[in-house]
């Protein structure tokens, strides 16, 4: 996963569930378990299961809220779209029924389709809901158009309230991710703080606190190694930490595309190439100082730009 890189300082245990709320449910679930599984036997499994159990329970209750309102919303956004994919359908018979009434070459029938069918089929979703609206508005009070504009009026109902849940939907799922963010990050730090007493209490044996975490799944989730895409002209975060030892540490920049690459520190995700960075050449394999990227004391995001106008940059990058 990018940006999990494990320090000596840092919280592991949120770095390496970031953008995983599967991992993080699985990995906090075992730990609340194994922790209760001794409860009754060692103190100290007592205080780090109080501690951590109501963090884990408001972080489920918010993951499966989440997961369920991405399903809705993936129903809500899937019904709009079934309307768009058959409105051409329903534009021609449309058409069919007013040129019933007024001749194709007409000024009125101009009117009503100013562009013909082409902003009713095509374009953003919200400019075709427009477009709809704007055919009942042309017909006004024509009385001979009566009929089908109130076909229209109805398919023009169905499809706004489509466009409208769509987008409460969406509205919805955001506010539930930042829930649900904000609880991980909260039992992240509640394992951080059990991981410490489990060490103190075993500090003449640490792995005996092994038990407690699943160091398999987490194992996994502790990735050093990035694969990635940037586009042509483009900016790309690849992760965000402080290093321990930023003076010597390196980065293997393995460029498998014919395009040059820069990477630089920057105080933004977003940031923009400065006047400190590495140039990676096409089709090359090499480790550069961290240092030379940027002031880590200061500039946490580490990105790559691919300077190429027209080819995409194809990277692994490896933090050794």
């Amino acid at each position: 996963m990018a940006g999990s890189i494990s320090g000596l300082f840092v919280d592991v245990f949120e770095i390496g569930t970031r953008g995983n709320y599967n991992i993080a449910s699985e990995f906090g679930k075992y730990h609340v378990d194994t922790l209760f599984l001794d409860s009754t036997t060692s103190p100290v499994a007592l205080i780090c299961y109080n501690n951590v159990k109501p963090k884990w329970d408001i972080f489920e209750a918010n993951h499966n809220i989440y997961q369920s309102q991405t399903g809705t919303q993936g129903g809500e956004v899937e019904s709009f779209k079934s309307m768009l994919r058959n409105m051409p359908i329903n534009v021609d018979d449309w058409q069919s029924k007013i040129k019933g009434v007024y001749a194709i070459n007409t000024p009125r029938f101009k009117a009503l389709f100013p562009d013909g069918k082409k902003s009713l089929n095509n374009g953003k979703q919200g400019n075709r809901v427009k477009a709809v609206l704007a055919l009942i508005t042309t017909i006004g009070a024509d009385a001979s158009l009566a009929t089908i504009k109130a076909t229209i009026q109805a398919f023009y109902t169905a499809m706004l309230a489509a466009f409208n849940h769509k987008d409460s939907a969406k509205l919805m799922t955001q506010i539930d991710s930042s829930d649900l963010e904000v609880s991980r990050i909260n039992m992240c730090i509640e394992i951080e703080g059990n991981f410490g007493l489990l060490k103190t209490e075993n500090k003449a044996n640490p792995s005996l606190s092994a038990k407690y975490f699943n160091v398999a799944l987490f194992s996994n989730s502790l990735q050093t190694s990035f694969d990635k895409e940037v586009k042509a002209k483009s900016t790309k975060n690849i992760l965000q930490r402080t290093f321990v030892n930023p003076l010597t540490q390196q980065v293997r920049f393995i460029n498998s595309s014919d395009t040059t690459v820069h990477a630089f520190l920057s105080a933004r995700r977003a940031g923009l190439v400065g006047l400190v960075f590495v140039i990676i050449p096409p089709l090359s394999d090499a480790k550069y100082f961290l240092k030379d990227m940027g002031d880590n004391t200061t500039e946490k995001f580490l990105n790559i730009y691919n300077t190429d106008t027209k080819i995409k940059a194809i990277l692994t990058i490896k933090v050794v």
